[in-house]
């Protein structure tokens, strides 16, 4: 009886906090899901030691703009299919699947933290909580890191790693949710044709 009871709470322990995190992972879902626009501002920053601003707008699913204040000549925009990088000022145009970046985890129709998504942790801290995620079938392509402000339930920031390991951290501001935003914004049309698709 003495061996026995102790394997009762461990078992009571385990099932506590395997449906303590189900909740947690849904209450990140359903705030994606209920999640149709979002518009701010932006500070970026990577492990290069870069450092840019500028304002971003998401309109879900699959669509996304980020437009760099100066000196940045960057513009990059999500279409729903593609990622598409514009340094203004050498004219270059880069394409990228959206579906082959991290990125796509949060723009997708559905969110969920399963299936095709591997959840790699979930960190609670005093105000915010951090959730790393990667596409399961493709890991090497790298992870996005969310945080939220726990009360109210807010995205802060993110952190995308790359294949090459280099992180970039984006964080918000002055955030407004579920307004109009125009679908030109997520329009991209390049006369140039000096272009890199992948």
């Amino acid at each position: 009886m003495s061996k026995i009871f102790p394997l009762i709470l461990l078992f009571i322990s385990l099932s506590f906090n395997q449906a303590r995190g189900f909740q947690e992972t849904q209450n990140f879902e359903n705030y994606f899901n209920q999640l149709k626009t979002l518009s701010g501002e932006f500070t970026q920053t990577n492990s290069h030691g870069n450092f840019a601003t500028g304002t971003i707008q998401i309109s879900r699913p699959g669509k996304m703009r980020l437009t760099y204040n100066p000196p940045s000549k960057m513009l990059i925009i999500a279409d729903g299919k593609w990622l598409i990088t514009k340094d203004r000022e050498s004219d270059q145009v880069d394409y990228v699947s959206l579906d082959k970046t991290p990125a796509a985890l949060i723009l997708r129709p559905h969110v969920r933290f399963s299936g095709d998504v591997e959840l790699v942790s979930i960190i609670p801290k005093e105000e915010t909580t951090e959730v790393t995620l990667v596409q399961k079938d493709e890991p090497e392509i790298g992870s996005i890191t969310l945080v939220f402000q726990n009360t109210p339930m807010v995205l802060k920031e993110w952190t995308i790693k790359d294949a090459q390991g280099v992180e970039t951290r984006v964080s918000l501001s002055k955030v407004k949710s579920n307004i109009p935003l125009s679908d030109n914004l997520f329009r991209f049309e390049s006369p140039n044709l000096l272009q890199q698709v992948f």
